[in-house]
């Protein structure tokens, strides 16, 4: 496989890290983490995407992982994640590149393909979709204040096995578990108040390009009725629900990469 290095870009004041697999000439793709995790959530994904030809970047948002935010002031907005990697984009010279996202990620990718319709090949949205209130306001709310959030990296450890599914090996959990402990909960915060607030039920319509929109079907963080509702909204959109798995196909399912290829070779990409 080929290997997988980093590098760093400044992109609107923000120095975000980049994990990359270079060369290729199937195109670029940018794949785009969960809520307060960081690119270390796409490490299966890139080596084998980018043995067939592609040019993968996963980035760390903004605050995330190895990025620092520019004057420490977290984001959360899904659209102002989506436009600096839109400008991230722009500034790597990427034309048209093919977007996979998650969770958040998956609500970045569909608001960069809102917004700028010609700019992308297609996207891959998990777990996400055009209005997805899953928490109360409230609870996010007092999680500003660090007397609102006591031992939350306890809390998010354990949480994130309820994300999995039954069918996900115990050695990814694990992985997943470890992943999220490590977030930091300001971060994490904000990540979710945007992903509350974000609603495309207006604009969703706008998306041109192919879209697959991935759903497992153990994830209690989203309603098959709502992925259902953004792929009838959506031009041609595709469907892919997966028995067994919960909010992070890309590390909980080994034929990730292999459905993604599939969907790409139906378009020619």
């Amino acid at each position: 496989m080929p290997p997988i290095t980093g590098r760093y870009v400044t992109v609107q004041g923000h120095r975000i890290f980049l994990d990359q697999v270079e060369g290729g000439d199937r195109g670029q793709i940018l794949c785009v983490h969960t809520a307060g995790m960081s690119s270390l959530e796409w490490r299966f994904i890139l080596p084998v995407l980018g043995k067939l030809g592609y040019h993968m970047l996963a980035p760390d948002l903004p605050g995330h992982g190895k990025s620092l935010t520019h004057h420490w002031q977290a984001i959360e907005s899904i659209h102002d994640y989506a436009e600096i990697l839109c400008n991230l984009m722009h500034s790597l010279g990427f034309k048209r590149p093919i977007l996979i996202g998650c969770s958040i990620g998956g609500d970045i990718v569909l608001d960069m393909a809102v917004n700028h319709p010609d700019d992308f090949s297609a996207i891959v949205c998990c777990e996400a979709g055009i209005r997805n209130h899953t928490f109360s306001d409230d609870l996010l709310e007092r999680g500003r204040e660090d007397a609102g959030i006591p031992g939350f990296h306890e809390m998010n450890f354990y949480r994130a096995a309820t994300l999995c599914g039954r069918s996900t090996p115990p050695s990814r959990v694990q992985e997943v578990q470890w992943m999220r402990r490590r977030g930091d909960p300001k971060i994490l915060i904000h990540d979710l108040l945007g992903w509350n607030r974000h609603d495309l039920t207006e604009s969703i319509g706008r998306i041109v390009c192919p879209t697959l929109l991935i759903k497992g079907e153990d994830d209690p963080a989203i309603s098959e009725e709502m992925v259902e509702r953004t792929a009838q909204a959506i031009r041609g959109a595709e469907l892919q629900t997966l028995p067994g798995v919960g909010h992070f196909p890309m590390v909980e399912f080994d034929g990730f990469a292999d459905l993604v290829a599939g969907f790409l070779n139906r378009h020619g990409l």
